[in-house]
């Protein structure tokens, strides 16, 4: 089964990622402008999935605002099963199902097939051994630009994810602590 969904998947996404890195390296001949590359062919080619995605997050945004003063009338009203009984009828009643939430997280979703898929192609390219790019030395090895005692410590993924950070605090401003926390 796994090989199936690798094959359906992951596959067509190397090889899109392969031709793009091609592409980039034969223009601008230089490794590390070409994984910018891939990067910036990716984030290009998930736009249309980004934007459904959003606009799925956004419906589900107006219809927990449009439910919440019901919802909690319900919590303050009403305790154990009786509140999930009534909670359940009051879902059924606006044509809500909880699991509708779970549509949200779409925009996580599909950005996994293309991690797997750049860190199968990128893992192991030999025209990356050895090759500097700005501060890596090696972009063919872990960055770890410095260790604490024998623990080496690889910047790369720490920037990615304070900029993440940055980007999701921008992102959210205005929204509620719960789609804070899930694009977190």
């Amino acid at each position: 089964m796994l090989n199936f969904l690798y094959t359906l998947i992951i596959y067509p996404l190397i090889q899109i990622i392969e031709f793009a890195f091609m592409l980039f390296q034969n223009v601008f001949k230089n490794a590390g402008v070409s994984v910018i590359g891939v990067s910036l062919a990716v984030s290009i080619l998930c736009l249309p999935l980004y934007i459904v995605a959003e606009h799925w997050q956004q419906v589900q945004r107006d219809i927990e605002k449009k439910l919440d003063p019901g919802i909690r009338r319900i919590k303050t009203a009403f305790k154990g099963d009786e509140q999930y009984m009534i909670l359940s009828t009051f879902y059924r009643q606006n044509h809500y199902s909880p699991i509708m939430a779970m549509r949200s997280s779409f925009g996580l979703l599909i950005q996994i097939p293309f991690f797997i898929a750049a860190y199968s192609f990128l893992s192991n390219l030999p025209i990356l051994q050895g090759k500097g790019f700005w501060f890596i030395r090696d972009m063919g090895q872990q960055d770890a630009l410095f260790s604490i005692g024998s623990f080496p410590i690889n910047v790369l993924p720490i920037a990615m994810t304070v900029i993440n950070i940055i980007a999701g605090a921008i992102y959210t401003k205005g929204f509620k602590a719960k789609d804070k926390i899930q694009i977190y």
